[in-house]
């Protein structure tokens, strides 16, 4: 598929290896930041290691994790729980590596369901949940957040919190440049033409350095382009990557970078510098997850007036789409180790974490509640207000390509999405290398 496989093959064996070294060798910490030592406590206390992605104190949802972990350990006076964080890209290759062998040193953890769970479900990592849930916990879970969680009739994890894709304007400079919001995708490319007369903007900040970033501006296309039910098909095996949506789409995305909509060295950007290009008045647009919405109110280093801000659906193609398609959803969760020594112990805690960081992440204007459990809405900003009306309109989500797709293909995806954001696109191989990667 590539030329130099096995090379990266190797660079990727050694990277894992390298991890997994520092792994063992790292301490673990508890909720307080403290090390501990793995293993049994010895007063008899029941020890759940716990590993998850919110590494910087800023971060809202980490302290809704502390808040959550003091209470429980309030109310469990049996339990203790040592915490490991890293951030997201670290945390994942960290899992990876760990799970490579037996993870003897996590009992619950972060992660994403779907293709990315599935791998783990079919090596027999991860504990079903079925036999440890009450009646009444299953009550409270908000019906059809579930599915990427289920595999081969059996329920591995519970929600936490979806979800949406959002297309976020600066109103300001649209009246700058005296373009519209758009609707369509033939308002998008006329106004990337008009926002480009405005000295030092770039029209579309894209954060295509990183894959993922790029990945969900392609995806957004192909949504439009495809549907919503067909390119879940394609991602669940039951249909072949290779529509010609799915081709309109690229060549899309390549006409947008020769327009200049992502600035002249896109891939230069990460997804961190995309957003301080749009926080601070440097970019015009900037597509990504609901999630985005509280940060624009709450980090410091942003100088834009969240009044000008303006979050509305992915544009829609003429005569193609569907505009309650959306992408988002439920997948990510807290999950627990098949080789737990106390089975019983982690998935009441990892129901609990579950609840409280889904309740957490609406309560802040990060995502939406998996629960049918009480929030309290009073301090919902409006940026978040309007992405949740945008949410109420969805009918059919489509969860980001590389959670719903196995390892490979997921890795294919995202580097062959990034070839469109660089001069002389080859839509063709585009499509090639997905066929090979996907069509098996």
């Amino acid at each position: 598929m590539k030329k130099d496989m096995l090379k990266k093959a190797a660079a990727v064996f050694l990277t894992a290896a390298m991890t997994a070294g520092l792994a063992a060798c790292g301490a673990k910490s508890d909720d307080t930041g403290n090390a501990k030592q793995e293993g049994s406590d010895s007063s008899g206390k029941v020890v759940l290691n716990v590993w998850h992605q919110w590494s910087n104190d800023t971060n809202e949802l980490k302290k809704k994790y502390d808040e959550a972990v003091e209470a429980y350990l309030s109310e469990h006076q049996n339990v203790e729980i040592n915490t490991e964080t890293l951030d997201t890209e670290a945390y994942k290759t960290k899992i990876a590596a760990e799970f490579a062998g037996d993870a003897d040193g996590i009992d619950v953890f972060y992660y994403w369901g779907a293709g990315m769970a599935k791998k783990l479900v079919t090596a027999d990592k991860l504990l079903p949940f079925d036999e440890y849930l009450t009646d009444e916990t299953k009550s409270k879970v908000l019906e059809g957040s579930t599915g990427a969680f289920e595999f081969d009739g059996k329920l591995y994890s519970l929600p936490s919190f979806s979800w949406y894709m959002t297309l976020f304007c600066n109103k300001e400079l649209f009246e700058q440049a005296k373009a519209e919001i758009p609707t369509t995708y033939d308002e998008l490319v006329e106004a990337v033409e008009k926002l480009q007369t405005l000295d030092g903007v770039t029209p579309f900040a894209s954060g295509a350095k990183d894959g993922w970033n790029a990945a969900f501006i392609y995806q957004a296309l192909a949504l439009r382009e495809v549907g919503a039910e067909d390119i879940n098909k394609m991602l669940n095996g039951e249909e072949e990557f290779g529509a010609k949506g799915y081709e309109e789409a690229a060549k899309k995305v390549a006409d947008l970078y020769e327009k200049g909509a992502f600035g002249t060295n896109p891939l230069e950007q990460s997804s961190d510098d995309a957003d301080a290009a749009f926080g601070t008045g440097k970019a015009a647009m900037r597509l990504m997850g609901s999630w985005y919405a509280n940060g624009i109110y709450t980090d410091k280093n942003l100088t834009i007036d969240p009044e000008n801000v303006v979050a509305v659906k992915i544009p829609m193609m003429e005569g193609t789409g569907n505009e309650t398609d959306y992408c988002g959803g439920f997948v990510e969760s807290f999950w627990v180790n098949n080789s737990t020594k106390y089975p019983q112990e982690a998935v009441d805690f990892a129901a609990y974490i579950n609840e409280k960081m889904g309740v957490a992440a609406y309560e802040t204007g990060t995502g939406f509640s998996g629960w049918n459990s009480e929030a309290d809405e009073s301090q919902l900003n409006p940026l978040f207000i309007q992405i949740k009306d945008l949410l109420s309109e969805g009918k059919t989500g489509v969860l980001a390509w590389d959670t719903s797709l196995d390892a490979e293909p997921a890795t294919v995806h995202n580097e062959m999405v990034q070839t469109l954001f660089a001069p002389g696109a080859d839509v063709d191989a585009f499509m090639e290398e997905h066929k090979m990667a996907i069509n098996q």
